[in-house]
């Protein structure tokens, strides 16, 4: 009983001291910016999310959605539909596909055109992990983002 104990208290101790705290990644930008299908009503873009992975081990997103802003103007609904690979210590991008309310973007354009930046703003839910132990997460960002590099990639 004695051993049986001893063995579960150590086995307790390396697994609480291997646990470290998870660092969020890091926001890089926006890059690859596709139009898929464009319609009067909605539009199909895909992106890149580009982050940096400021832990020290692999990880995998499963999945994301959410939604988008471009400054106060509600974008779409966004889906992250395939599995992506985190590096340790290093950059990945993630394909995000965006469908567009464009009436709403239409009506915010010339705005959004006459100024160099734009405020982007993306709220949802992710799920991530390693080794078979995934958890949710919360989605946020909000930061301001290069309107005519964006156009430029299209």
């Amino acid at each position: 009983m004695i051993k049986n104990l001893t063995i579960s208290a150590i086995l307790l101790f390396l697994l609480a001291s291997s646990c470290r705290p998870i660092k969020e990644p890091v926001f890089n930008g926006i890059e690859n910016v596709k139009v898929n299908n464009v319609g009067l009503g909605q539009s199909s873009i895909t992106l890149g999310l580009s982050y940096s992975n400021p832990n020290k081990y692999r990880a995998k997103l499963k999945s994301a959605e959410g939604d988008a802003w471009m400054d106060s103007t509600y974008l779409g609904h966004f889906v992250v539909d395939s599995t992506v690979d985190i590096p340790a210590s290093g950059n990945f991008v993630v394909p995000v596909n965006l469908t567009v309310d464009m009436k709403k973007i239409l009506q915010n354009s010339l705005a959004a055109l006459i100024s160099k930046q734009v405020l982007i703003r993306l709220e949802g839910t992710g799920r991530a992990g390693r080794n078979g132990i995934y958890r949710n997460f919360k989605l946020n960002y909000r930061g301001k983002q290069d309107i005519t590099k964006l156009l430029m990639e299209m």
